[in-house]
């Protein structure tokens, strides 16, 4: 147990930054399951209160280590911190200017016996997130269990608290200048019950095996399970269908390949690259190499950076790719060098955030080149972590 008395914690909710100070919660690569594998077990839900979770925590010289439930120490996740926020009813960012110790030591005196549920994964031994405890939690073994029983599994992978399956729908169509695709969907289902379970369209490029998914309101559907037996979750996964949001992904997927992509257009991907790669020197191979397939837009409007071009400029003027050329770099990248991105990377976003929009130059600059078959091909990326 650690025990740290705070003089000036006077009311929690005081602040709202977005850091956490000098603590660093665990940070988790996203694991591919063997279609063969089971890992509903190691998956177990523990009720507790503020006061016990004070109680329990590991500590060593007022630094967190974890919490000690039985023989084991799970160390506590970013998921953890965020769900403590929520279910405390206080902003986030209270832990840049508090201790994740001082923050748990209020709020054991503050609501001792608030009835919560933490979800220990047994595997990594790492505290996933909060919840309050009422009812019981779907069994992960359920979840998976349907989620096998389907034929159009393709695979499942796990990160942060997810437990995530790609299903094909088996509905084909070619991309002129550019592929056939597949429509796919990706079903999300948290594992320690935070958040609603979703289904989000996603492409898959026949030709270079590339896939991405549209993470945007437009194309991604809540599903509300009403039983944890998994009968309806069953039923709402072999039922679902997207039609106006499938014809709308394709119709997107072939005016993205007959329209230019804006210098704005490169910016924002190559900002993900930036936030998203961990090494500083595959960041540099990669945003070398998305320059030269954007045709080396600084030379063509006289700048060192594109950042220098003015944010209103940017999404008047051409580069010499096509919004479709883009995608295909991040589906390629996310899909061939996962390895490559940091835990917490948002490279998904950019499929989703290009194509709920419309393109800057949609209408005003068509294009006619064929996409490349691949676009990631002879980078000798560096396989160190920083």
């Amino acid at each position: 147990m650690c025990s740290k008395k705070s003089e000036n914690l006077k009311d929690i909710a005081v602040h709202t930054v977005s850091v956490y100070g000098d603590y660093k919660a665990m940070a988790v690569k996203t694991e591919k399951i063997d279609m063969n594998s089971r890992i509903g077990d190691r998956f177990e839900p523990i009720p507790i209160t503020p006061r016990r979770m004070v109680e329990v925590l590991d500590c060593d010289d007022e630094k967190i280590k974890g919490l000690s439930i039985g023989q084991t120490t799970y160390k506590l996740s970013d998921r953890f911190y965020k769900t403590l926020a929520a279910e405390l009813g206080i902003p986030f960012g209270v832990f840049g200017f508090f201790s994740p110790l001082e923050v748990m030591t209020r709020a054991a005196e503050k609501e001792p016996d608030l009835a919560l549920r933490v979800t220990v994964d047994t595997e990594r031994n790492q505290a996933l997130g909060l919840t309050q405890d009422k009812g019981l939690p779907m069994p992960v073994k359920f979840i998976e269990g349907v989620l096998h029983e389907d034929r159009r599994l393709q695979e499942v992978e796990y990160g942060n608290g997810t437990l995530s399956a790609m299903l094909d729908l088996d509905d084909p169509w070619d991309v002129p200048n550019d592929s056939t695709y597949h429509v796919r969907v990706r079903c999300r289902v948290p594992v320690d019950g935070v958040g609603m379970p979703d289904m989000s369209l996603a492409t898959w490029r026949q030709i270079c095996s590339n896939g991405a998914v549209a993470e945007a309101p437009l194309f991604r559907t809540k599903m509300e399970i009403k039983d944890n037996s998994g009968e309806h979750f069953r039923r709402l996964l072999a039922s679902f269908s997207n039609p106006s949001g499938v014809e709308m992904l394709q119709e997107r997927m072939c005016t993205a390949a007959g329209t230019k992509a804006s210098v704005g257009e490169v910016v924002l991907l190559d900002g993900l690259i930036r936030r998203s790669v961990a090494n500083t020197r595959n960041q540099m191979l990669l945003r070398e190499r998305l320059n030269e397939i954007a045709d080396n837009p600084c030379v063509r409007y006289g700048v060192t950076d594109l950042t220098n071009i003015g944010q209103k400029k940017r999404p008047l003027l051409p580069v010499g790719c096509s919004v479709a050329d883009l995608l295909n770099f991040a589906s390629e990248l996310a899909s061939h060098h996962s390895e490559l991105l940091k835990p917490e990377s948002t490279l998904h976003s950019f499929a989703g955030t290009v194509l709920s929009k419309d393109f800057d130059l949609e209408d005003l600059y068509p294009n006619a080149v064929r996409t490349s078959n691949f676009y990631l091909g002879g980078i000798n990326f560096s396989q160190e972590a920083a």
